[in-house]
């Protein structure tokens, strides 16, 4: 039975019926990674200590941001952080990587399984995401549904490998670098959800 939409998330019916179709594309900007028209908000509040230890790693916040959609509807606040003393420019090699999101809006988990997936094939080429596919299914078996207020966190940690928490739960940890270099390219990679929301979490 598929998972039942969560309180408060988007309707497709109820957007259908509207006029805007700013709010048809944003929708679909949500789901599918079409950011191409995504913009960044203002810098939000902290949602992350500068500095944190998780997963026996310590790890600094390198940035922040908002993403959004034509400066109309947020979707979450996202923070990067990267192991104590590392910098951008060694992203994706070995090293602890951290991004914690902050939900705007309700989504349910076949929602954001099929937007990073998705991602996943923007950035990735077949070869490689077909060695990933069976953690792939691991990671994604463990999304639930998110509402506004809820947060997700994936830190990546050489001994451990990624681990996917709900607000500060666990529900999965995917081994190899290789899973990590792959997954955190839906943010980070050459073809991200929004190049603008990339550029400003590494500073650039």
């Amino acid at each position: 039975m598929p998972r039942s939409r969560p309180k408060g998330g988007v309707n497709f019916p109820a957007i259908m019926n509207q006029s805007s179709f700013l709010h048809i594309g944003a929708a679909f900007a949500f789901f599918f990674g079409l950011a191409a028209q995504s913009r960044l908000a203002a810098a939000p509040a902290p949602i992350t200590p500068v500095s944190l230890e998780e997963d026996g790693a310590r790890f600094e916040r390198v940035n922040q941001a908002t993403f959004q959609w034509k400066s109309i509807l947020k979707v979450y606040d996202i923070a990067l952080h990267l192991g104590a003393g590392e910098s951008p420019k060694k992203l994706f090699t070995d090293i602890p990587m951290r991004l914690h999101l902050k939900y705007h809006r309700a989504f349910t988990a076949a929602e954001i399984i099929k937007g990073g997936n998705t991602l996943l094939k923007r950035n990735v080429d077949a070869a490689t995401l077909a060695t990933l596919n069976g953690r792939l299914n691991r990671l994604n078996a463990a999304y639930r549904n998110v509402k506004p207020g809820d947060s997700y966190t994936l830190t990546y940690t050489p001994k451990i490998g990624t681990t996917l928490r709900l607000n500060g739960k666990p529900l999965a940890e995917i081994p190899g670098h290789d899973f990590a270099a792959a997954y955190f390219r839906i943010w980070l990679g050459e073809d991200p959800i929004s190049k603008p929301l990339r550029d400003k979490l590494l500073k650039r």
